[in-house]
């Protein structure tokens, strides 16, 4: 009986001794998964602070950039308006084999001056001559953008400040450009 009992200890014994491994061992990974999840979130927080602490970075070295870009530029007033000498209007064809048909309408823009207005009078049939063969070489292609008007327009200024003694033309002004 004594031998029976002591066999029915053992036993239990046993069973609770591998109830209690099985117990530690599922808890063991419970931790262990607990622990994880927890390496998870505090990964996941310390993204996100990374993420803030670089889009704060980058927005306050933009912002830096353009207030410096913006410090740069310095106001001044504009300059004043020059005085204008208004030429007769130039029909004239471009030199394409199918020609086209161009008119304008230019006004010369000069520091005011008698001297430069007087000259600009006296020489108003040479600088129409000069501006009609500037006309006369150019093609459609020339005169079709804005880039070719603002060199043509340099061109004419050029040519007119080789002729002219008292002063020089500073803007030549298109009033009316039509090319068809």
């Amino acid at each position: 009986m004594g031998d029976d009992e002591r066999v029915g200890v053992d036993e239990i014994e046993e069973e609770e001794g591998g109830r209690s491994e099985e117990a530690s061992a599922g808890s063991r990974a419970d931790v262990s998964k607990i622990v994880k999840i927890l390496l998870y979130v505090v990964g996941a927080i310390l993204l996100v602070f990374l993420m803030i602490g670089i889009s704060y970075l980058v927005t306050k070295y933009v912002q830096e950039k353009k207030y410096e870009r913006e410090q740069d530029i310095v106001v001044a007033p504009p300059p004043a308006p020059l005085a204008h000498f208004d030429l007769p209007a130039f029909s004239t064809t471009t030199k394409d084999p199918e020609p086209h048909f161009a008119k304008m309408t230019v006004s010369l823009g000069y520091e005011s001056n008698p001297e430069m207005n007087q000259e600009l009078v006296q020489r108003t049939v040479q600088i129409q001559h000069i501006i009609n063969i500037i006309l006369r070489s150019k093609s459609y292609e020339e005169m079709d953008s804005v880039e070719e008007i603002i060199n043509l327009s340099e061109e004419i200024k050029a040519h007119i400040n080789v002729i002219l003694i008292a002063g020089k033309i500073k803007e030549v002004y298109f009033k009316e450009i039509v090319v068809n």
